[in-house]
Protein backbone atom coordinates (compact mmCIF):
# COMPACT_ATOMS: atom_id res chain seq x y z
CA UNK A 1 0.00 0.00 0.00
CA UNK A 2 2.74 2.28 0.73
CA UNK A 3 4.58 1.67 -2.44
CA UNK A 4 1.15 2.68 -4.39
CA UNK A 5 0.81 5.78 -2.47
CA UNK A 6 4.53 6.58 -3.47
CA UNK A 7 3.45 5.98 -7.23
CA UNK A 8 0.31 7.56 -6.74
CA UNK A 9 2.00 10.74 -5.48
CA UNK A 10 5.13 10.68 -7.68
CA UNK A 11 2.88 10.41 -10.83
CA UNK A 12 0.20 13.31 -9.28
CA UNK A 13 3.65 15.32 -8.73
CA UNK A 14 5.00 14.94 -12.42
CA UNK A 15 1.29 15.72 -13.63
CA UNK A 16 1.25 19.07 -11.76
CA UNK A 17 4.61 20.20 -12.68
CA UNK A 18 3.56 19.29 -16.73
CA UNK A 19 0.87 21.10 -16.39
CA UNK A 20 2.37 24.10 -14.34
CA UNK A 21 5.35 24.05 -17.05
CA UNK A 22 2.74 24.05 -20.01
CA UNK A 23 0.89 26.84 -18.39
CA UNK A 24 3.84 29.12 -17.92
CA UNK A 25 4.61 27.99 -21.92
CA UNK A 26 1.36 29.44 -22.99
CA UNK A 27 1.74 32.65 -20.45
CA UNK A 28 5.00 33.31 -22.35
CA UNK A 29 3.49 33.09 -25.55
CA UNK A 30 0.84 35.30 -24.70
CA UNK A 31 3.32 37.93 -23.52
CA UNK A 32 5.75 37.26 -26.47
CA UNK A 33 2.99 37.95 -28.80
CA UNK A 34 1.08 41.16 -27.21
CA UNK A 35 4.78 42.37 -26.92
CA UNK A 36 5.25 42.39 -30.86
CA UNK A 37 2.11 43.38 -31.41
CA UNK A 38 2.67 46.95 -29.26
CA UNK A 39 5.98 47.15 -30.74
CA UNK A 40 4.73 47.17 -33.98
CA UNK A 41 2.07 49.64 -33.58
CA UNK A 42 4.39 51.62 -31.95
CA UNK A 43 6.22 51.37 -35.04
CA UNK A 44 3.28 52.91 -36.47
CA UNK A 45 2.86 56.24 -34.78
CA UNK A 46 0.46 57.78 -37.31
CA UNK A 47 -2.05 55.09 -36.73
CA UNK A 48 -1.78 55.38 -32.82
CA UNK A 49 -1.97 58.66 -32.46
CA UNK A 50 -5.36 59.03 -34.83
CA UNK A 51 -7.03 56.79 -32.44
CA UNK A 52 -6.06 56.92 -28.97
CA UNK A 53 -7.52 59.94 -26.17
CA UNK A 54 -5.10 62.08 -25.83
CA UNK A 55 -5.40 62.75 -22.17
CA UNK A 56 -2.79 64.82 -21.89
CA UNK A 57 -4.47 68.24 -24.46
CA UNK A 58 -6.64 69.17 -20.99
CA UNK A 59 -5.41 67.62 -17.91
CA UNK A 60 -1.80 67.34 -16.69
CA UNK A 61 -0.32 65.52 -13.32
CA UNK A 62 0.92 67.74 -10.61
CA UNK A 63 3.19 65.99 -7.72
CA UNK A 64 6.17 66.52 -5.60
CA UNK A 65 6.66 62.47 -5.42
CA UNK A 66 7.25 61.93 -9.27
CA UNK A 67 8.22 57.76 -8.20
CA UNK A 68 7.46 55.43 -5.06
CA UNK A 69 10.78 55.04 -4.26
CA UNK A 70 10.26 53.06 -1.31
CA UNK A 71 7.86 50.56 -2.50
CA UNK A 72 9.23 47.06 -3.70
CA UNK A 73 7.01 47.32 -6.58
CA UNK A 74 9.68 49.64 -7.75
CA UNK A 75 13.06 48.35 -6.07
CA UNK A 76 11.86 44.70 -7.23
CA UNK A 77 9.63 45.84 -10.58
CA UNK A 78 8.45 42.23 -11.73
CA UNK A 79 4.75 42.61 -10.40
CA UNK A 80 4.46 46.28 -12.31
CA UNK A 81 4.67 44.23 -16.10
CA UNK A 82 1.25 42.64 -14.96
CA UNK A 83 -2.06 44.43 -16.53
CA UNK A 84 -0.97 43.80 -20.34
CA UNK A 85 -4.52 42.45 -21.29
CA UNK A 86 -6.92 44.59 -22.94
CA UNK A 87 -10.41 43.86 -21.04
CA UNK A 88 -12.74 44.56 -24.04
CA UNK A 89 -16.19 43.73 -22.38
CA UNK A 90 -15.06 45.43 -18.84
CA UNK A 91 -14.59 48.86 -20.91
CA UNK A 92 -18.06 48.20 -22.90
CA UNK A 93 -19.85 47.80 -19.77
CA UNK A 94 -18.35 51.39 -18.14
CA UNK A 95 -19.76 52.82 -21.44
CA UNK A 96 -22.95 51.89 -21.40
CA UNK A 97 -23.32 52.45 -17.78
CA UNK A 98 -21.53 56.09 -17.64
CA UNK A 99 -21.60 57.35 -20.89
CA UNK A 100 -19.17 57.63 -23.96
CA UNK A 101 -18.23 61.08 -22.20
CA UNK A 102 -17.16 59.20 -19.05
CA UNK A 103 -13.72 59.73 -17.80
CA UNK A 104 -11.54 56.97 -16.20
CA UNK A 105 -8.06 56.88 -13.70
CA UNK A 106 -6.82 53.25 -13.00
CA UNK A 107 -4.44 53.53 -10.09
CA UNK A 108 -1.51 51.11 -10.14
CA UNK A 109 -1.70 50.63 -13.68
CA UNK A 110 1.09 48.40 -14.32
CA UNK A 111 1.56 47.62 -18.48
CA UNK A 112 -1.45 49.78 -18.56
CA UNK A 113 -4.07 47.32 -20.85
CA UNK A 114 -7.13 49.26 -19.51
CA UNK A 115 -5.95 52.36 -19.79
CA UNK A 116 -5.21 51.43 -23.74
CA UNK A 117 -8.89 49.91 -24.12
CA UNK A 118 -10.60 52.91 -22.88
CA UNK A 119 -8.62 55.14 -24.80
CA UNK A 120 -9.02 53.05 -28.07
CA UNK A 121 -12.59 53.63 -27.20
CA UNK A 122 -12.66 57.53 -27.58
CA UNK A 123 -12.57 57.73 -23.75
CA UNK A 124 -10.64 60.39 -21.22
CA UNK A 125 -8.56 57.78 -19.73
CA UNK A 126 -5.31 58.02 -17.36
CA UNK A 127 -3.13 56.04 -15.34
CA UNK A 128 -0.78 56.18 -12.37
CA UNK A 129 2.25 53.79 -12.04
CA UNK A 130 4.50 54.33 -8.46
CA UNK A 131 7.31 53.17 -10.88
CA UNK A 132 8.70 54.21 -13.43
CA UNK A 133 10.31 50.61 -14.56
CA UNK A 134 7.45 49.96 -17.73
CA UNK A 135 8.47 53.34 -19.29
CA UNK A 136 12.18 53.19 -18.93
CA UNK A 137 11.70 49.82 -20.62
CA UNK A 138 8.74 50.47 -23.19
CA UNK A 139 6.39 47.44 -21.38
CA UNK A 140 2.99 47.04 -22.42
CA UNK A 141 1.20 49.77 -23.59
CA UNK A 142 3.74 52.65 -22.66
CA UNK A 143 5.17 53.20 -26.03
CA UNK A 144 1.90 53.67 -27.17
CA UNK A 145 0.18 56.06 -24.40
CA UNK A 146 3.05 58.98 -23.79
CA UNK A 147 0.05 61.49 -23.00
CA UNK A 148 -2.39 58.89 -20.88
CA UNK A 149 -0.16 57.58 -18.71
CA UNK A 150 2.01 59.18 -15.48
CA UNK A 151 4.37 58.02 -12.62
CA UNK A 152 4.01 59.33 -8.99
CA UNK A 153 3.44 58.03 -5.42
CA UNK A 154 -0.02 57.38 -5.15
CA UNK A 155 0.15 57.14 -1.18
CA UNK A 156 1.02 61.24 -1.27
CA UNK A 157 -0.38 64.43 -2.72
CA UNK A 158 -0.76 64.43 -6.27
CA UNK A 159 -3.68 66.35 -8.54
CA UNK A 160 -4.66 65.69 -12.21
CA UNK A 161 -5.90 69.54 -12.82
CA UNK A 162 -7.52 71.09 -15.91
CA UNK A 163 -4.73 72.33 -18.23
CA UNK A 164 -7.96 75.30 -18.90
CA UNK A 165 -9.08 75.84 -15.20
CA UNK A 166 -6.03 74.56 -13.14
CA UNK A 167 -9.01 73.10 -11.11
CA UNK A 168 -9.08 69.61 -9.67
CA UNK A 169 -10.03 66.70 -12.73
CA UNK A 170 -12.81 64.53 -11.67
CA UNK A 171 -13.60 61.16 -12.55
CA UNK A 172 -16.68 58.88 -13.40
CA UNK A 173 -14.81 55.87 -13.13
CA UNK A 174 -11.19 54.96 -10.44
CA UNK A 175 -10.37 51.52 -10.73
CA UNK A 176 -7.36 49.82 -8.53
CA UNK A 177 -6.72 46.43 -10.04
CA UNK A 178 -5.28 44.24 -7.26
CA UNK A 179 -3.06 47.27 -5.67
CA UNK A 180 -4.80 47.87 -1.87
CA UNK A 181 -2.73 44.88 -0.98
CA UNK A 182 0.69 46.28 -2.02
CA UNK A 183 0.10 49.30 0.23
CA UNK A 184 0.62 49.43 3.58
CA UNK A 185 -1.25 50.57 5.98
CA UNK A 186 0.11 54.01 6.82
CA UNK A 187 -0.16 54.99 3.46
CA UNK A 188 -3.75 54.38 3.05
CA UNK A 189 -5.48 58.28 4.55
CA UNK A 190 -3.28 60.08 1.57
CA UNK A 191 -4.76 57.27 -0.87
CA UNK A 192 -8.25 57.27 0.04
CA UNK A 193 -8.01 61.27 -0.01
CA UNK A 194 -6.57 60.90 -3.56
CA UNK A 195 -9.36 58.75 -4.23
CA UNK A 196 -12.53 60.98 -3.14
CA UNK A 197 -10.24 63.63 -4.52
CA UNK A 198 -10.89 62.64 -7.73
CA UNK A 199 -13.63 60.66 -7.73
CA UNK A 200 -17.13 62.67 -9.24
CA UNK A 201 -19.91 62.70 -6.48
CA UNK A 202 -21.66 59.94 -8.45
CA UNK A 203 -18.79 57.90 -9.51
CA UNK A 204 -17.84 54.52 -8.97
CA UNK A 205 -14.30 52.90 -7.25
CA UNK A 206 -13.86 49.77 -8.46
CA UNK A 207 -11.10 47.33 -8.18
CA UNK A 208 -10.06 43.91 -6.44
CA UNK A 209 -7.99 42.92 -3.50
CA UNK A 210 -5.85 39.68 -3.07
CA UNK A 211 -5.96 38.15 0.52
CA UNK A 212 -3.22 35.93 -0.63
CA UNK A 213 0.69 36.32 -0.23
CA UNK A 214 3.07 37.41 -3.33
CA UNK A 215 6.44 37.91 -2.91
CA UNK A 216 9.52 38.73 -5.64
CA UNK A 217 12.14 36.08 -6.26
CA UNK A 218 13.83 37.17 -2.76
CA UNK A 219 11.08 36.19 -0.84
CA UNK A 220 10.39 40.26 0.07
CA UNK A 221 6.51 40.55 0.13
CA UNK A 222 4.91 42.79 -2.52
CA UNK A 223 1.72 42.35 -0.70
CA UNK A 224 1.69 43.79 2.49
CA UNK A 225 -1.42 44.39 3.72
CA UNK A 226 -3.00 40.80 3.93
CA UNK A 227 -6.94 41.25 5.54
CA UNK A 228 -9.94 40.13 5.37
CA UNK A 229 -12.56 40.98 3.49
CA UNK A 230 -14.66 42.28 6.66
CA UNK A 231 -11.15 44.91 7.56
CA UNK A 232 -11.43 46.21 3.73
CA UNK A 233 -15.05 47.08 3.75
CA UNK A 234 -14.54 48.79 7.01
CA UNK A 235 -11.58 50.54 6.27
CA UNK A 236 -13.73 52.05 2.86
CA UNK A 237 -16.51 53.26 5.41
CA UNK A 238 -13.36 54.55 7.60
CA UNK A 239 -12.23 56.87 4.55
CA UNK A 240 -15.81 57.50 3.14
CA UNK A 241 -16.40 55.00 0.50
CA UNK A 242 -19.74 52.64 0.67
CA UNK A 243 -19.25 49.26 -0.70
CA UNK A 244 -22.39 48.57 -3.03
CA UNK A 245 -24.35 45.49 -3.47
CA UNK A 246 -26.04 46.50 -6.42
CA UNK A 247 -24.59 48.15 -9.47
CA UNK A 248 -24.78 48.73 -13.07
CA UNK A 249 -21.68 46.45 -14.03
CA UNK A 250 -20.78 42.90 -14.50
CA UNK A 251 -18.43 41.61 -12.13
CA UNK A 252 -17.90 38.37 -14.05
CA UNK A 253 -16.24 41.19 -16.87
CA UNK A 254 -14.31 42.77 -14.36
CA UNK A 255 -10.16 42.53 -15.20
CA UNK A 256 -9.09 40.30 -12.59
CA UNK A 257 -10.12 37.99 -10.21
CA UNK A 258 -12.15 35.81 -12.88
CA UNK A 259 -9.23 33.65 -13.79
CA UNK A 260 -7.46 31.42 -14.57
CA UNK A 261 -6.46 33.06 -17.65
CA UNK A 262 -2.98 35.19 -18.33
CA UNK A 263 -2.18 37.65 -16.04
CA UNK A 264 -5.26 36.49 -13.93
CA UNK A 265 -4.63 32.78 -11.68
CA UNK A 266 -7.33 33.17 -9.04
CA UNK A 267 -11.22 33.02 -9.06
CA UNK A 268 -12.83 35.18 -6.16
CA UNK A 269 -16.35 33.46 -6.55
CA UNK A 270 -15.02 30.64 -6.63
CA UNK A 271 -12.39 30.65 -3.90
CA UNK A 272 -13.49 33.63 -1.84
CA UNK A 273 -10.87 32.84 0.36
CA UNK A 274 -8.65 34.54 -2.18
CA UNK A 275 -9.32 38.16 -2.74
CA UNK A 276 -12.41 39.84 -3.46
CA UNK A 277 -14.41 42.13 -6.48
CA UNK A 278 -16.03 45.41 -5.14
CA UNK A 279 -18.09 48.26 -6.46
CA UNK A 280 -17.90 51.23 -3.68
CA UNK A 281 -19.14 54.75 -3.94
CA UNK A 282 -18.68 58.21 -1.99
CA UNK A 283 -20.77 57.57 1.28
CA UNK A 284 -23.65 59.93 1.31
CA UNK A 285 -23.83 62.48 4.40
Amino acid sequence: MDSLLRVVEERSRTLEYETRQGVLASNYQIDFLLKLYVEAMSASRTFSDSVVFDAARLIELKTDFPIAYGSNDHLSPDSTMEGVSRPTLFVQNCIAALGKDMRALDLGTGAAGIVYEFAMNGVLAVGIDGSDFCRRNKIGYWPLLDNNLFTCDITREFDFVSRDTNAVSQFDLVTMWEVLEHIGEEGFPSLFANIRKHLRDDGFFIGSVSFVEYNDPAGNPYHVTLKPWEWWEEKFREFGLEVQAEHPFNEKWFPRGNGPRFQDFHNYERNPDEGRLFVARKAVG
